[in-house]
């Protein structure tokens, strides 16, 4: 299939944020689980109105209309927003200070490699209003042209500078005939593809060396990299993991995030053992045991360099210890763990899907506010000892 106008968009866009319930929804929801429309609304509003903020298309995807789910299981559950103020909670603003930079890819991934970190390695950027030092800056659509045409090193795996969710995310094959060939087969307009990246991208976009996955894990999964997803709280003396999941990709898909369509999430127990696994959301959600395409089992699986992903991502939160959580999307190349991307508001949404258990269950939510105890306790000292340098600077005038 081939795409050669200049409005076909060549890199994954996010998809819509859905709105109210079809009826058809809340009436197959009341045939298959025998819940009335009427306790269907009352739900939606309660856990809408409770500290999950869960929306009423969450409600759905989520799948909080299950009977078999009881009331206080459900009021466990997050939306996307009660994801946020779980994250504000343990995490405030007024302490993370180096949020913007965390956020920075270019910056961040540059700083992991400089401290002995395995981290992707940014071949160019595309920005017409910065510089990278060493790292090319493409100003213009003539450049990332020339840039693509002779100095990209493929598979390039291109992304914008920032944002989470895979959004603006291709990976490049290489170039054909005028054409840009994607990971998954299609092709586009390599003209339009330069257009595209600093009209829709203008703080920046990303071509960074693609990373191969570990053969186990490609062997069961595909060639398309499905990142563990470890997210690290700081609620002792230095950062440990909370919890870790593996984010299989769709087939047909060229990155890991589940929203799209064929997309899965694995559960990761004790020592990288896999449990159960999710494809799907909702009505149309399900568990697993097997791959669709590999038909390998996940039971039996064990994640390769496990342990050491989960060392990885401690040591890395550790850099920034301000931070109370911060989920790390972790590639497992052949020779070991590799930092993809930092996330400051890590959605735990996922690990939801993944675990079958609402985020705010009795196990973490100690281990949120242990970490929201200590975040508050960080303020004030930081706070003490600027009023304290103050006041001596008046003292000394």
């Amino acid at each position: 299939m081939t795409d050669s106008t200049a409005d076909a968009k060549a890199l994954v866009t996010p998809p819509r944020t859905p709105g109210a319930a079809p009826a058809p929804k809340i009436v197959e929801v009341a045939r298959k689980h025998g819940v009335s429309p009427f306790r269907q609304l009352r739900e939606m509003v309660l856990l809408n109105r409770g500290r999950g903020r869960i929306a009423p298309h969450e409600y759905y995807s989520i799948g909080l209309y299950d009977p078999a789910i009881s009331p206080q299981e459900k009021r466990e559950y997050v939306g996307v927003l009660g994801s946020y103020d779980v994250n504000v909670h343990i995490s405030p603003p007024k302490l993370t200070g180096p949020r913007f930079f965390v956020q920075d890819k270019v910056m961040y991934t540059a700083l992991l490699h400089e401290l002995g970190f395995a981290a992707t390695r940014t071949q160019a950027v595309a920005q017409a209003a910065r510089l990278f030092g060493r790292i090319p800056a493409l100003a213009s659509p003539a450049e990332i042209k020339d840039f693509l045409l002779h100095k990209a090193v493929y598979p390039v795996f291109a992304k914008p500078a920032r944002g989470t969710g895979s959004f603006g995310s291709a990976l490049l094959s290489g170039v054909e005939a005028g054409e840009l060939v994607l990971g998954n087969g299609r092709r586009v307009s390599l003209d339009a593809f330069c257009d595209e990246i600093l009209s829709d991208y203008p703080d920046g976009f990303l071509f960074q060396t693609a990373l191969t996955q570990h053969p186990e894990m490609r062997a069961l999964a595909g060639d398309a990299i499905g990142t563990v997803r470890v997210v690290t709280v700081r609620d002792q003396a230095l950062p440990r993991p909370l919890y870790a999941l593996w984010k299989l990709p769709s087939p047909r898909a060229m990155s890991d995030n589940f929203w799209q369509e064929g997309s899965m999430v694995a559960e990761i127990g004790d020592g990288g053992l896999l449990g159960r696994c999710r494809i799907g959301t909702g009505l149309d959600g399900r568990w697993i045991d097997e791959h669709p395409v590999s038909g390998r089992r996940f039971d039996s699986f064990r994640v390769p360099h496990f342990d050491a992903a989960l060392d990885t991502a401690s040591r890395a939160h550790a850099l920034f210890p301000e931070f109370g959580v911060i989920g790390w999307d972790i590639a497992i190349g052949p020779d070991g763990p590799v930092i993809i991307e930092a996330n400051d508001n890590p959605f735990h949404g996922l690990y939801q899907l993944a675990y079958g258990r609402g985020i705010r269950n009795p196990e973490f939510t100690p281990v949120f506010d242990r970490t929201a105890e200590r975040s508050e306790a960080m303020y004030a000292r930081k706070k003490e000892l600027f009023e304290a340098r103050n006041k001596a600077k008046r003292r000394n005038g």
